[in-house]
């Protein structure tokens, strides 16, 4: 891939960060060794990117912060400038979830449907439908361990 080709990749996608995650409570695994000044957090690969969003959720879910309302009001909030209810109201409408109802985020099927929500939102749909259900689980299991 070429310069040009990599630069119209989402950032996420170039930091091996698929959530957009910023650094917060959770300590992350893998992170590359020089890391943004800017706080976006950039993974030595997209297992480890992957890895750290599924973390993110277990944390999130010892917290209850397990609906996808609760979840993107935390993640995502309004008050940085996100567009918290339009992102709510889109995962729900991809997964079919509903905004109160309780995720389980060990729940393998679950947690699929709710990655490829969250990386659709954060990535693109062109992402979220290429990253195979095989690299998911990989990234699932690495978060377990």
């Amino acid at each position: 891939m070429s310069v040009e080709e990599s630069a119209l990749e989402p950032l996420g996608v170039r930091d091996n960060n698929p959530w957009n995650l910023q650094q917060c409570h959770v300590p992350y695994l893998g992170l590359a060794p020089n890391q943004k000044p800017t706080g976006e957090l950039v993974f030595e690969s997209m297992l480890e990117g992957m890895r750290a969003g599924f973390k993110l959720c277990y944390a999130y879910g010892l917290e209850g912060k397990n609906t996808p309302l609760k979840f993107v009001t935390s993640f995502s909030p309004s008050a940085a400038g996100n567009p918290t209810a339009e992102y709510v109201a889109n995962v729900c409408d991809w997964t079919g979830f509903t905004f109160d109802q309780v995720l389980d985020f060990h729940d393998e099927p679950t947690a699929i449907a709710w990655a490829r929500s969250i990386w659709r939102q954060e990535q693109g749909l062109a992402f979220a439908a290429g990253v195979s259900d095989a690299d998911i689980r990989a990234a699932i299991a690495a978060a377990q361990s």
